[in-house]
């Protein structure tokens, strides 16, 4: 114990000094001299392989089963589709995507290097900077995100427990965006989620089984309880029928269906910093399996409840896809029996987010700063960046009280995201036929993957080329006002597998 204090007081002495932060170089068999690099960022050896197809199953099921998830999928009412048109294109979307997500998984399952190592041969030593940044600012973002809404799950706790906290006075100025109850309880979110972030997710699974327990029994009580409230009509609701039909139906439908693929093309790009822990590549395989599965039931969950809240007079025929928004809505904090379900309910919520964000969010955004950085950022490091100042720099309440053309942009920003996300595999695996010198991939700006001064000019043509057909797409997401006439078609028409059907209106 006296030597452990020891060597924590001379670290802390040293850490005065600037020269005190840098990281230890390994010695290492592919990383050059003239090049820094840490543990984190070297290809993972043996005895840290330690990822089995269970652990990618709980890895998704930790990412899939939230809040997030829930809302996005019962927003495509909106949109006219029914429950089951939903549930469908969830279904297609996920399986569609999972090709992607397999493919580049397989990609670090067999060389064991992160997403922002692997991306250089794609895209060359500098151009792959601009696919790193890009996932690590949009984890960023939606980290920040989903910590306030966190919040919210933490509000409605306080509420369960003291009712007259819903009457807080609030000292903030209305330029703030926010009172002071919501500041409270995103900052509180914010403290109970700082320590989770910063460990690893081996050493949480204790928090992950208290999610895969609560959240499907939540998840399956609040669909039940909307089917309750809806009573007679509940049967009605169900078998409504679809109020689109033709070329717009099927608009509709691969709206919903690229919006799934969309929520989750980070993962695409960097489903290989995960996936690099994994001995075997049937690990990565059997995602094809059980992403769609899991992403599916999710969905049932969801859509199921928003249809039943169409027709239950308490949210006055208007469909409410956030659970948070279920529950406040709901009369839940009426009584005192309400109040305990409300807590409960909104605390698993909330555990979802947290859970979700340490996946999805801070260990992904960790690597890729650890990878511009490797002399100063090791993925704790970068944890803590992400959760410091990831969080506040992008100050969520005023992005979701006065900016949702902000929300529209970053949500439309996997236009960008998915053909990153394309190049990868379709380089390794067509291009280069599955063979990479992992060496080189750490002579940064020397060595094979140089191309033309850093830049694979054939990368940035693929990315110049599949991008911009898809502005229109995002411009109208921006601004509705804009009109861009057949485009959607169009664009429509080069994202879907199938044709539209002819038996119009």
């Amino acid at each position: 114990m006296a030597s452990r204090l020891a060597r924590t007081k001379a670290d802390l002495s040293a850490k005065k000094h600037l020269s005190g932060w840098v990281l230890p170089k390994p010695e290492s068999a592919f990383t050059p001299e003239h090049q820094w690099s840490n543990h984190d960022m070297e290809p993972v050896p043996v005895e840290e392989q330690s990822w089995t197809s269970a652990t990618f199953a709980a890895y998704w099921f930790s990412d899939l089963i939230n809040a997030g998830s829930w809302s996005q999928i019962s927003s495509f009412v909106s949109l006219g589709l029914t429950w089951w048109q939903g549930l469908l294109a969830t279904f297609t979307g996920g399986v569609l995507l999972c090709v992607v997500i397999v493919f580049n998984g397989i990609i670090g399952a067999r060389l064991h290097v992160p997403f922002s190592i692997s991306s250089r041969a794609a895209y060359g030593y500098h151009l792959s900077r601009f696919a790193v940044v890009s996932r690590m600012v949009i984890a960023w973002f939606w980290f920040s995100i989903n910590t306030y809404q966190g919040g919210t799950g933490v509000k409605i706790c306080l509420t369960a427990i003291w009712p007259s906290f819903a009457n807080l006075k609030n000292t903030l100025p209305e330029s703030a965006g926010v009172d002071s109850s919501s500041m409270l309880c995103f900052f509180l979110f914010w403290l109970f989620q700082f320590p989770f972030t910063l460990i690893h997710p081996r050493k949480l699974r204790p928090i992950f089984l208290v999610k895969a327990i609560t959240l499907p029994i939540v998840a399956i009580a609040m669909m039940g309880w909307t089917i309750h409230q809806a009573g007679d009509r509940a049967s009605e609701v169900m078998r409504e029928p679809s109020k689109l039909h033709g070329l717009d139906g099927w608009y509709a439908f691969m709206t919903a269906v690229t919006a799934c693929m969309g929520t989750w093309s980070t993962m695409a790009c960097n489903i290989g910093d995960f996936s690099r822990y994994s001995r075997k590549e049937t690990a990565a395989w059997l995602q094809m399996l059980f992403v769609p599965a899991m992403w599916t039931i999710c969905a049932l969950f969801g859509a199921v409840a928003a249809n039943m809240t169409t027709v239950i007079p308490r949210y006055d025929g208007v469909a409410t896809f956030q659970p948070f928004d279920l529950i406040e809505n709901g009369g839940w904090l009426e009584s005192k029996g309400g109040r305990a379900a409300a807590f409960f309910c909104s605390a698993a919520w909330a555990l979802g987010n947290m859970t979700t964000n340490i996946t999805a969010n801070s260990i992904s955004s960790a690597n890729d700063l650890a990878s511009l950085f490797p002399k100063w950022v090791n993925i704790f490091r970068g944890q803590m960046f992400a959760v410091i100042i990831g969080v506040w720099a992008f100050a969520p309440w005023k992005v979701l009280s006065s900016a949702g053309s902000f929300i529209s942009f970053m949500s439309s920003y996997s236009i960008v995201l998915a053909p990153i996300a394309a190049i990868l595999c379709s380089d390794f695996f067509l291009v280069k036929k599955s063979k990479y010198n992992v060496p080189e991939l750490y002579n940064y700006g020397r060595g094979l993957y140089r191309y033309t001064y850093g830049f694979n000019l054939p990368a940035l043509g693929a990315l110049l080329v599949s991008i911009p057909p898809n502005l229109p797409g995002m411009i109208n997401a921006l601004n509705s006002s804009v009109e861009i006439g057949n485009a959607k078609y169009i664009c429509v028409s080069l994202s879907s597998p199938l044709p539209p059907s002819p038996s119009a209106d």
